[in-house]
């Protein structure tokens, strides 16, 4: 198959774009067509399999730039790919953002449209967040982490975190405390106190006397450390990136819905308590395994 799939638009914030790859990713190496991930933007320079190529290709291509000097012409191109540039011969666009998006729905990338589009077009440039392949994201995990593991910077700052924590106890639980933009998404349904996260994270200790656990904790803002009284917390990296690594290398997170958390899961292979409501109570059943979104 001769086929390129350009992602020509972004999709959300970090967590968003990393499914949106890897949906793609995946499903590239299943029916064997090129792919071009400009659309990962200002994220790409965080990934080895990314940093320097100004194309996002995958799989990786040989070589590559500046990191510099990709990050400027990744924009460009970008830029480029929702132009005229793009309206050639055997070139086709597929937008879901209003049919599917709009209203919550899936689109299957092993559908037979999907299929067809691919084999009769040369380029096929795609819009829109609901592109999915369950499957194959789950078969092809180990080229998916590969592709994007963090540069060295930031594995180091989330490593040693994560030393700093392993050395004080005997499991170390992440939680991811997004506070922030969930006051308001939802009307708030997501969005709790501090105080709310720590009482989770005493039952979390409380499930197991036989082993003590330290908290690695990430949060979207400054929290309160007075509320975290009577637990060991050690706070993570903090930068955004960093802190996703950080998650993915815990035994255990736990933390509101959301891609962010649901990937340091699905890239790290850790089971996740997604904390949904107030009165929720946890067990030792409340972490599993989440490998797609």
């Amino acid at each position: 198959m001769n086929a390129t799939v350009l992602v020509a638009a972004k999709a959300g914030r970090l967590g968003n774009r990393l499914f949106l790859s890897a949906y793609f990713m995946a499903n590239a190496l299943a029916c064997g067509y090129r792919l071009m991930n400009p659309a990962l933007g200002e994220y790409a320079p965080f990934f080895e399999g990314s940093v320097r190529d100004p194309l996002c290709r995958f799989p990786k291509s040989r070589g590559g730039l500046d990191v510099e000097v990709a990050t400027q012409c990744r924009d460009v191109f970008l830029a480029l790919s929702g132009s005229a540039l793009w309206m050639m011969p055997n070139a086709r666009t597929l937008d879901i953002r209003a049919s599917i998006d709009a209203v919550d729905g899936v689109y299957d990338l092993n559908a037979p449209e999907f299929a067809t589009l691919l084999k009769e077009h040369r380029l096929l440039s795609v819009k829109g967040w609901k592109f999915r392949d369950d499957t194959n994201i789950v078969r092809h995990h180990a080229a998916i982490a590969r592709y994007f593991r963090p540069v060295a910077q930031i594995r180091e700052s989330a490593e040693a975190a994560l030393s700093k924590a392993r050395s004080r106890g005997d499991e170390v639980v992440g939680v991811h405390i997004r506070q922030g933009d969930y006051r308001e998404w939802k009307n708030g349904v997501h969005y709790f106190e501090t105080e709310q996260y720590a009482h989770w994270m005493r039952e979390a200790a409380a499930l197991d006397a036989s082993k003590k656990l330290v908290f690695l904790v990430c949060a979207s803002d400054q929290v309160d450390g007075s509320r975290f009284r009577g637990l060991d917390v050690v706070m993570g990296p903090g930068s955004a990136i960093g802190d996703l690594h950080a998650l993915s290398l815990c035994h255990r997170i736990m933390g509101p819905p959301s891609t962010f958390s649901t990937w340091a899961s699905y890239i790290g292979r850790v089971p996740l308590c997604m904390l949904q409501h107030h009165a929720q109570q946890l067990s030792i059943d409340s972490f599993v395994m989440h490998d797609r979104v």
